[in-house]
């Protein structure tokens, strides 16, 4: 009897082993795996022979393409915080209907971003030069998350950037100021960000804003926890300044600003929902007020975090100009932006910036 049985698990164990390679076989692997955001991983090359390389590859690619992967990941996600009740799934987590990931502090690449911040700041003696580092919202969950220490952070950079200006965002923000389902802040939660940098650089907020509704919205985590989560609502606030502000697209092809709008309503059903804000990933942007009531000007280095908050800050300037150093090198920045003398500049990005340091300089 004994036999037999190990007999036929070993027969379902090869028919199913089978199964999946005729399917990994037959079926074309998909272009974009939609809730990972990601391209699937490539076939593995002969070459790969070479270095051993070869498996790792192939199972990486056989992963991504298996056809019931995201049923896969969804019980395993389950299974991991429901069943198991693990505080977290590789890094995942939930705490009060937020999902996030934590990470540790890299010190060594805080002060490598803090150094190249100071220096860059260097250049630019004749402007009011501020900084602030946007907290992970894991800071502010139920949890005590071995993930980013705010005052550790601060440690490390606020010796560096002392000729700096900084401004606090931490006590401005909340559980509630993210969206539920990415890492991002809510632009309609933002008033007490924007009051907090009008107090240190010297402007009264104008909120008069009016919020409009674009649909649900899944979050970069809904789809790397693939549970089933309540998307959030992506909504954009709008007012006579951002209605008639003009905005301008550097094109790296041609090396000219293009114009377009401010926000891009039709990529709330694209890859990355967040896209409505300023396009997405974009090396500089430049937004102009042609009714402003001042003269005053704002230089903002950013990272995805500044797309949403600029419409914010737009009210308060003339002209708002947006620096991704992701997608610019700061050295041939001068040949495209002029720095005017009096004006604000702003280093303001995520931690994630500090924490990795992929700003190029």
């Amino acid at each position: 009897m004994k036999k037999i049985h190990a007999l036929l698990v070993t027969l379902l164990f090869g028919f199913a082993s089978g199964a999946g390679l005729f399917a990994l076989a037959l079926l074309p692997s998909p272009e974009v795996l939609q809730s990972e955001r990601r391209k699937p991983a490539a076939p593995p090359a002969f070459s790969d022979l070479r270095d051993g390389s070869w498996m790792r590859n192939f199972e990486n690619y056989a992963a991504d393409k298996f056809p019931l992967r995201d049923s896969f990941r969804r019980l395993r996600a389950f299974t991991a915080l429901y069943l198991l009740r693990q505080t977290d799934k590789d890094g995942l987590y939930l705490d009060q209907g937020h999902a996030g990931k934590f990470e540790p502090l890299n010190e060594t690449a805080a002060l490598r971003c803090a150094e190249m911040i100071a220096k860059l700041a260097a250049n630019y003696p004749d402007q009011q030069v501020y900084y602030a580092i946007i907290p992970d919202k894991s800071i502010y969950a139920r949890r005590d998350f071995p993930g980013l220490d705010p005052a550790r952070l601060r440690e490390v950079a606020a010796p560096i950037l002392d000729e700096l200006t900084e401004i606090d965002l931490v006590p401005a923000l909340s559980l509630g100021s993210y969206y539920r389902t990415d890492l991002h802040w809510d632009q309609a939660k933002l008033r007490p960000v924007v009051e907090a940098l009008g107090d240190r650089m010297g402007f009264t907020p104008r909120w008069d804003f009016t919020t409009q509704g674009l649909g649900a919205f899944h979050g970069v985590y809904a789809g790397q926890l693939a549970l089933p989560l309540k998307p959030d609502e992506m909504t954009i606030l709008t007012d006579g300044v951002t209605d008639g502000a003009a905005a301008r697209y550097f094109d790296a092809k041609s090396g000219e600003f293009v114009s377009g709008p401010v926000y891009h309503s039709g990529k709330v059903t694209g890859r990355d929902p967040y896209d409505v804000f300023l396009d997405g990933a974009q090396a500089l942007v430049i937004l102009e007020n042609p009714n402003a009531e001042t003269d005053r000007e704002l230089y903002v280095f950013r990272d995805s975090f500044g797309s949403s908050i600029a419409p914010l800050l737009l009210p308060n300037y003339r002209r708002v100009t947006l620096i991704d150093l992701r997608y610019i090198n700061a050295r041939i920045l001068p040949q495209y932006v002029t720095f005017s003398p009096g004006a604000d500049v702003l280093f303001l990005c995520g931690w994630q910036i500090f924490n990795a340091n992929t700003w190029m300089t």
